[in-house]
């Protein structure tokens, strides 16, 4: 399988609006160790998006934009 063959498709990102993972996440907080840290993760970032004091930086590795997750951090997110 060569570069010309992997490279065929185009990549498709994911709308992150078009769906709600709250359930899903809520179950993630009882089932494996990373899934747990997503959990905690997500009630972390919601009490700091209700802090009027608290300053949010998001960083995120390049390649998770790449693998089809640039449509789950917002334009306005990143343009802040």
């Amino acid at each position: 399988m060569g570069k010309r063959s992997l490279l065929k498709e185009t990549i498709q990102h994911i709308e992150i609006r078009s769906f709600d993972a709250r359930s899903v996440i809520e179950v993630y907080g009882h089932i494996a160790f990373q899934a747990r840290n997503l959990h905690n993760a997500s009630h972390i970032f919601c009490e700091m998006l209700h802090d009027d004091s608290c300053a949010i930086m998001l960083t995120q590795a390049g390649s998770l934009f790449s693998a089809g997750l640039k449509g789950v951090v917002p334009v306005e997110v990143m343009a802040s």
